[in-house]
């Protein structure tokens, strides 16, 4: 009987430390990013993104995607190494926008630290104006004719 309660116990104990942020750390990776520019004109084009990536148990991976996803454009997947703090430079491409309203690309980022601790981040967006955002207003009519 002492055995099944020790034994009981012991798994118990064991347990409680399995699981992501064993060491404390139950939170996922700390994900910023600098644009170089968050607008674009509709025929579209390039933005250079810096992103930053940290967590004190090392950041295990990370993914780059774009929604709405723009044809062609695949998720990109960065090799952080399980550094603590890890910085990558790159350069997505957006398309034309032949559409009547403006396009909001959302940029986010998927982290995953050492322990198994995972995020989704917006880390911010770009938009590809409409070629009709470019038109002059038309005048108001009020008052341009008398009654």
């Amino acid at each position: 009987m002492k055995l099944r309660v020790l034994l009981a116990m012991s798994l118990t104990l064991a347990l409680l430390g399995c699981g992501g942020g064993g060491d404390g750390d139950n939170s996922p990776p700390s994900v910023s990013g600098t644009f170089s520019r968050t607008e674009l004109a509709f025929n579209g084009g390039t933005v250079q993104i810096t992103l930053t990536v940290s967590d004190p148990s090392g950041v295990e991976s990370a993914q780059v995607d774009i929604f709405p996803r723009p044809s062609g454009f695949n998720p990109i997947n960065l090799d952080p190494q399980n550094q603590k703090t890890f910085v990558s430079n790159l350069t997505i491409s957006l398309p034309l926008n032949s559409g009547v309203l403006d396009v909001v690309y959302h940029v986010r980022v998927k982290a995953r630290d050492s322990l198994g601790n995972e995020g989704t981040v917006i880390v911010g967006t770009v938009t590809v104006r409409s070629p009709l955002g470019t038109l002059p207003s038309l005048p108001n009519p009020a008052g341009a004719f008398p009654d």
